[in-house]
């Protein structure tokens, strides 16, 4: 952590304890002896007040609306002035921030915790996070959450609930949006990026914010996909799949942590000790702050394993949960639960500490106020669209192509009511007002792109088709791009799906395209991986979009066009049907392995057995061939090596990937694991020898809760994706 000196620390200090002044902090053992000090001097009521988060009466829509010239309640001024709260939930704008500060600062003399879900937007927003991953690249990441950072703070929040870190494979789960894919391995490294990106070195520089992982922990594991439901795991697979991701982030500083919603085995993890205290803070190191996501608490009582008030707030508190948003168990009922003894007051004093200590770290205490102003005149907001139409394009993944893209036909037909829906493009959990992105359409990009281009809405994604306005459309056209896939709104939270595949009407506009004889370039949006096997059959290209953010028009225009080189890879497996889900690549071998044409082995008699598209998969616009594959054992390092060669007549960026797998183990090993990856850009005719070095440390696997990389022979692959790639061994 790094500190800021203050000349007249001892001053401001005794200024801080009578409650009219802040201070910053030299040294670490310096704010811990500082933090004793205020301890010492709080109530226990001052205590409590400090663990409690509320949304100051808003509701979760007013959450999300413009605060800056609304008047705050005088009631609610007194409150915060009472140290009733130690941290707000929501944007408030700059003025009522600063007005909120004043009025903390002027009470008890601590200022307050900021928080808001700014998970891919602020003023500017961003392709959602599982179209981010596909991107590969953990420099975007970074750049996009400092961004992020720097324009929360013009809006009155240091702190965010980002970056959902949950490892996801099942496409039923609405928030596969917000997650970077089903590899802990990508997911650990995107979220470690992106914690670096909001907190920066110094999270006391005027420029950065606390971040906080969640959810914590396995919350992308639900029974059924269905959001908040029950998750039962084996140690094993919580150690080395939905842990690794934590993991990552407390090694990379994560301010906060949040726990899940879920029961981890039967024990809801906003009470889990095992989780909170033994693993988070005992094996990981974690010394930041917890808190709890939107009124876990008080659903410990709806788990119906506590009661209201004292026993809630026992259980969460001595489990490890050191602040409590939205419900008020906390502050309704830690007092009584010290008289009674089930909770100790040093119990509350190490939560107390852990709040504190970030406002340490926030610089509060020495700036608890904000010159939005002045932060404002250092963002390069045109840099920010640019990043944001940036992050777009290299988010698309172009999943086929017959030849017919990039776009060069004289005449474009456009169809479906998304391509010209700004609002669509944003995704889940677009919160803020993109005044700093101009929501293009798909329209507007092609043709800003240059594309002579008619539009026709002829369709919406679930009601009706209009097959005579398709049949018109394509007959004044050389090539068609139809839009599908999914609203935003049927991802995001609270929004699984029984079913992923495209809907009866959709497929009747890819039928009706077809019946044209028209080339049919198919762009398909929305947050989740779908089953696309018809499109996938009849259609002669595929982009998946996603939800491309605020400048997505002009990104997935750059990509139609070739302005953009083809970029994106799949952090996830797209299946033919629903009932294969969860699907995902890395699946354990068994005793009766997919072998085509075998009777008794594992496998869905009515679809075939690999993917539509696999993870991994991602196509250009030009080809590579791979030669000369070659893996060595050099000390600590798995060193993998191979030519790539640029096959077409156009440049390109390949993403050349390492999988391995442990042929004789201790358990049961999953067929293949993403172990590290390179892009390599090719000009036409140009070959390169990629090297990847891997880890020895990163081959192994836990059993009885002890990780170990044990001796053996291993299986390897150097590959475009997950299901291709020629078969290597080596042995450590």
């Amino acid at each position: 952590m790094k500190t800021i000196v203050n000349v007249g620390m001892v001053a401001v200090w005794v200024a801080c304890l009578a409650g009219r002044g802040a201070f910053a902090a030299p040294s670490e053992m310096a704010v811990e002896r500082r933090i004793d000090e205020l301890i010492a001097r709080l109530t226990l009521e001052e205590k409590i007040g400090q663990l409690c988060q509320t949304n100051g009466g808003q509701s979760t829509e007013a959450m999300s609306m413009d605060k800056s010239t609304e008047v705050l309640d005088p009631a609610f001024l007194a409150d915060v002035r009472a140290g009733k709260y130690g941290s707000l939930l929501g944007q408030r704008g700059a003025r009522n921030y600063n007005i909120l500060q004043e009025a903390a600062m002027a009470g008890c003399g601590i200022p307050l915790l900021v928080g808001h879900d700014m998970i891919h937007s602020c003023r500017t927003c961003y392709p959602i996070p599982l179209a981010l991953a596909c991107a590969f690249d953990e420099e975007l990441w970074e750049r996009i959450g400092a961004a992020i950072a720097i324009e929360s703070l013009t809006q009155g929040c240091n702190w965010t609930f980002a970056p959902m870190i949950d490892v996801a494979r099942d496409a039923r789960w609405g928030r596969i949006a917000e997650s970077a894919g089903s590899d802990p391995f990508l997911t650990s490294r995107f979220g470690a990026a992106m914690i670096r990106g909001l907190q920066g070195d110094d999270l006391a520089d005027g420029r950065h914010i606390a971040a906080c992982a969640k959810h914590y922990v396995a919350y992308g594991a639900p029974m059924g996909g269905r959001d908040y439901n029950a998750v039962e795991l084996s140690d094993a697979t919580l150690r080395d799949v939905y842990l690794p991701p934590f993991r990552a982030a407390v090694a990379a500083g994560v301010a906060t942590v949040m726990p899940a919603f879920h029961s981890y085995n039967d024990v809801p993890c906003s009470m889990n000790k095992y989780l909170l205290t033994d693993i988070l803070r005992g094996e990981m190191g974690f010394t930041g702050m917890t808190i709890s996501d939107w009124a876990a608490v008080g659903e410990l009582v709806r788990h119906g394993v506590a009661t209201p008030g004292a026993d809630a707030a026992a259980k969460a508190l001595n489990a490890g949960m050191d602040m409590e948003m939205v419900t008020t168990h906390f502050a309704d009922g830690l007092a009584e639960a010290v008289a009674k003894g089930t909770v100790s007051e040093a119990t509350i004093d190490a939560a107390v500490r852990n709040v504190l200590r970030l406002k340490f770290r926030l610089g509060l205490f020495d700036r608890p106020t904000l010159d939005a102003a002045a932060i404002e005149r250092t963002i390069d907001f045109a840099a920010h669209r640019a990043l944001a139409r940036e992050a777009a394009a290299k988010s698309c993944v172009l999943l086929k192509n017959d030849g017919v893209l990039p776009l060069a036909a004289p005449r474009v037909a456009l169809l479906g009511d998304i391509a010209t829906n700004a609002w669509q493009m944003q995704g889940t959990w677009s919160t803020f007002d993109f005044s700093n992105t101009t929501n293009d359409t798909l329209l507007a990009g092609l043709v800003a792109d240059g594309v002579d281009v008619a539009y026709t809405e002829a369709y919406t994604l679930t009601g009706r088709v209009d097959c005579a306005a398709i049949a018109r459309a394509c007959a004044g056209a050389d090539v068609v791009v139809a839009c599908f896939g999914d609203y935003l709104e049927k991802s995001g939270e609270n929004n699984a799906s029984a079913r992923i595949e495209l809907p009866g009407e959709q497929l009747k506009v890819v039928d009706a395209v077809k019946a044209s004889g028209k080339p049919l370039v198919a762009v398909v949006f929305g947050g989740r991986p779908l089953a696309l096997p018809e499109l996938a059959e009849k259609a002669d290209a595929i982009v998946m979009a996603w939800n491309p953010g605020g400048a997505g028009g002009w990104g997935v225009a750059d990509v139609l066009t070739g302005a953009a080189e083809p970029y994106g890879r799949l952090t996830t497996d797209f299946p033919h049907a629903t009932g294969e889900c969860p699907k995902f690549y890395s699946r354990t071998t068994t005793g009766r392995p997919h072998v085509p044409g075998e009777r008794w082995t594992t496998r869905y008699n009515d679809v075939p057995f690999k993917s539509v598209y696999p993870f991994g998969h991602g196509l250009a616009y030009t080809t590579f061939r791979y030669a000369n594959e070659a893996v060595a054992v050099e000390g600590a390092m798995v060193v993998f090596s191979v030519d790539v060669t640029n096959a077409g007549r156009r440049k390109g960026s390949e993403l050349v990937q390492v999988y391995t797998h442990d042929v004789l183990a201790r358990t049961v090993r999953p067929r293949r694991e993403l172990k590290g990856y390179q892009r390599v850009e090719l000009a036409p005719g140009e070959t390169r020898r990629v090297e990847i070095r891997v880890p020895v440390a990163t081959l192994g696997y836990t059993v009885d809760k002890i990780y170990r990389v044990e001796p053996g022979d291993f299986e390897a692959w150097i590959a475009p994706d997950s299901d291709s790639g020629k078969r290597l061994t080596f042995t450590l």
